[in-house]
């Protein structure tokens, strides 16, 4: 188990980098529309005025500031995060929860109940797939800072699905807050950077699965990440 260990923590940085530059990258192209949008307004004000024939430097800077923007959306294009190669395979969702739960910090003030209903398989990679479970773990975790009970538990779905499900027994997450647990950076948790859930919802995405959060019963928050389950090796579907 602990040979793996490495692996884990590079795909957890890498995904954790990728998550953070693409943020970052959606709002930098945001900003340079509305500087591209602002400087072209300017422009037409500017050209109604006789200082657009007196000043030759106008033009001049006008078409500056619109080839620096080209440069820099150019130089933002070819900044692609270059992240550890996947390697898919058929896992069984169960063992890898359970890796997770092994690398967890989990502690000693939180109870862990654990039940494996649905032993079905998933097409995903190890390593990502453990860091999946792990962010809902430990954002659970953190839910309970007095302690509680961590829940984790694989459950049959519809239409031939497996879920994991996570459960805490904290405060849970306000009604008006629950439609922006997935967006970077949204933590009601001081000291955190708030990209637990939103890390789980891309790696969800690779896989072909979908997150659910609601409320807990009777307490806390509950997480339910939907998989497709694929078939046994060497199993046949035909007659």
């Amino acid at each position: 188990m602990d040979e793996q260990t490495p692996g884990l923590e590079v795909h957890e940085r890498a995904t954790v980098a990728e998550v953070v530059t693409a943020v970052l990258r959606h709002d930098l192209r945001n900003r340079f529309s509305s500087i591209r949008n602002a400087s072209y307004y300017l422009m037409r004000q500017v050209q109604k005025t006789e200082l657009w024939k007196a000043d030759p430097r106008m033009e001049t800077f006008f078409q500056l500031i619109d080839r620096e923007l080209v440069s820099a959306e150019e130089l933002l294009s070819a900044s692609g995060l270059r992240v550890p190669q996947e390697d898919s395979g058929r896992l069984r969702l169960c063992d890898v929860a359970e890796r997770a739960l092994a690398h967890s910090r989990v502690p000693v003030s939180v109870r862990v109940e654990r039940t494996w209903q649905e032993r079905a398989l998933v097409q995903a990679d190890a390593e990502r797939l453990t860091l999946l479970i792990r962010c809902l773990i430990e954002n659970a975790v953190e839910a309970m800072p007095g302690g509680g009970i961590l829940g984790v538990h694989t459950l049959r779905g519809e239409e031939e699905r497996v879920i994991l499900e996570v459960t805490d027994t904290g405060p849970g997450i306000p009604q008006e807050l629950r439609a922006r647990v997935f967006e970077p950076f949204m933590t009601t948790k001081p000291g955190h950077a708030g990209l637990g859930l939103c890390i789980v919802q891309r790696l969800a995405l690779r896989s072909r699965a979908w997150v659910e959060l609601k409320a807990g019963e009777p307490v806390g928050t509950q997480v339910r990440v939907s998989f497709p389950i694929v078939e046994e090796a060497g199993a046949s579907g035909g007659a």
